[in-house]
This record gives structure tokens, sequence and C-alpha cells, in this order.
């Protein structure tokens, strides 16, 4: 009336050749799984290295503006400091900077006003 499905009995040759298999089934998913990250792993540096290569006016304003922004003697008032800020600030929005003057002058290192 009922049926039972009979589970083989695999011998222990066929056993042996079973885990084989697996294993070597695991081993080339892994295998294949470390090429492709190999891959992007390359790809990843070649970015990088693109990127370094690239030459951003931008970040070369800020960096030669900071210096200078330290480096500036300033008089009592502060007032040669805030020229050159503006001056500098001018410049970085010619070149793509979109934020305020205060938020230019807080990245040259300015301390807040009181």
């Amino acid at each position: 009336q009922f049926a039972v499905n009979k589970i083989p009995l695999l011998s222990p040759l066929d056993a042996q050749q079973s885990i084989y298999s697996h294993e070597q089934l695991c081993a080339a998913r892994l295998q294949d799984a470390l090429e492709r990250l190999t891959a992007a792993i390359r790809e990843v540096e070649s970015e990088l290295a693109a990127m370094k290569a690239e030459h951003d006016p931008l970040a070369s304003h800020i960096f030669v503006s900071r210096r200078n922004y330290r480096n500036v003697n300033d008089t009592k008032s502060g007032k040669r400091r805030e020229m050159m800020a503006r001056l500098s600030f001018n410049t970085a929005c010619d070149l793509g900077f979109r934020a305020s003057v205060d938020e230019w002058e807080r990245l040259m290192g300015a301390v807040a006003r009181r």
C-alpha cells in the first residue's frame, strides 16, 4: 500500500569517489572565486592608479591656499588674512568650490570669530 523510498547504500569505493568528486567541485568553485577576486583587485588598483595620475586643480589650490594662509604675517585686525581668504575663495569658486566664504575660511584653518 505505501511506497517506501529506499535509499541505496553506497559501497565504500562509491562513497570515496563521491567525497572526492565533492572535494573537486568545492576546489573548482574556490579557484573560480579566487580568479574573480584577483581580477576585481586588479581593476581597483588600475582605477586607483588612474585617479592618482589625474591632476585636480581645486585640490592643488586648496593645498597651496592653506599653506599661504598659515604663513602670512597678519595685522592685528586680521584684515590681511581675510583679504587672502576672499581672493583664494574667488579662485576656488572658479575651480568648482560650491560652499560659502565662511566654509572656505574654516577649510583654510581660520579661527572662529568671537
